[in-house]
């Protein structure tokens, strides 16, 4: 007997030291899909619902409120031609927040927020495939440390900032994609359309991490047709992709010189700049890209500039524009520019 209880407790100090346990193996939380439809649960009751790993499944249009993803889940329209109409959110409410980490939101269409699509802070989440639309600010926007994130095959278009109780604001923030205000490193946009929204294309003002862009395009941007037949015009700029900090507390205006980099994008019928430089003190690296008639110039990249809120003047760092093309448009202003192998870029 003596024996037996020795073996046993020697038994027990090994599971113990290995990190074992002596009772039942604990539960495992299973992954659960959750259905939404608009007779069926709700958006906002599948999101309340939803842990890390679980699916919801949109099947046809549903009406929302602002919903804010948890991390981990994924949100898909994939099997059931996803839509999520945000008319619940006024004419402020966002649409999707997403601040956590790992989520994926695929195969919808977002569309009738108040504000932005689809707002993000959070980090190491996945946009694809997606239909955003109508939306009453920048159809998809990343700040405040948003970062490492990807977005891949977004189609952001027709979004305007058109409810402002300052009527000569209207149309000046609604982007097709707002990279921005203090965002962070390592954000991707694969195969990303921005198309006749209010402002601009994409909008990388204040933000605080590199952007990579893959053969995005930036079409027709910088004018907005209301349902009344009112025309709303912003900046229009295709790809802007700087902008002096003049919005972080306590601290001076200042410029934060990033190096995003554009492989084989395109910028067309903008009523803006196709590349604009907008005051990026960066490196920014331009290969195999397209700009064709847009307003302002395909290529503005002066060397120097005298931005109003810093107020004095800054030589900034020369871009990189090699095997690009530029026809039709206004006229380039390449002086901050390292030109090679793009005899159209003039």
């Amino acid at each position: 007997m003596k024996n037996i209880k020795k073996l046993c407790l020697i038994a027990a100090l090994g599971v113990i030291a290995t990190g074992g346990s002596l009772l039942p193996n604990s539960a495992v939380y299973a992954a659960t899909t959750i259905n939404v439809s608009a007779n069926g649960t709700s958006l906002e009751s599948a999101i309340a619902k939803a842990k890390s790993g679980d699916i919801i499944n949109i099947t046809g249009t549903v009406t929302s409120g602002t919903v804010k993803v948890p991390s981990g889940i994924t949100i898909t329209g994939k099997s059931g031609a996803g839509k999520v109409n945000f008319s619940k959110t006024g004419t402020t409410g966002k649409g999707f927040i997403v601040n956590g980490t790992g989520s994926t939101i695929t195969d919808l269409e977002v569309y009738n927020a108040g504000d932005n699509g689809i707002y993000m802070e959070g980090s190491k989440n996945n946009l694809t495939n997606l239909n955003v639309h109508n939306n009453n600010d920048a159809g998809v926007q990343l700040s405040n440390g948003a970062a490492n994130n990807t977005l891949k095959l977004v189609y952001s278009h027709n979004n305007c900032d058109q409810y402002k109780a300052d009527q000569s604001k209207l149309g000046e923030n609604a982007d097709g994609f707002a990279i921005k205000l203090h965002s962070g490193e390592g954000n991707k946009l694969i195969q990303c359309t921005s198309e006749g929204n209010s402002d601009d294309g994409y909008d990388l003002y204040a933000a605080h991490g590199a952007v990579y862009f893959d053969h995005c395009k930036a079409i027709n941007n910088g004018s907005f047709k209301t349902a009344s037949g009112k025309i709303i015009k912003g900046d229009g700029n295709g790809f802007k992709l700087g902008g002096v900090d003049n919005k972080t507390p306590g601290v001076k205006a200042h410029l934060d010189p990033l190096n995003h980099q554009l492989i084989g994008c395109t910028a067309s019928g903008n009523l803006g700049a196709g590349f604009d430089r907008n005051n990026q003190n960066g490196v920014v690296t331009m290969k195999g890209c397209t700009a064709i008639n847009n307003a302002l110039g395909n290529y503005s990249w002066p060397l120097t500039g005298t931005p109003s809120a810093l107020g004095y003047k800054v030589t900034f760092g020369k871009a990189i524009i090699d095997n690009c093309t530029s026809s039709g448009g206004g006229k380039n202003n390449l002086s901050g520019a390292t030109v090679t192998n793009s005899p159209t870029v003039k």
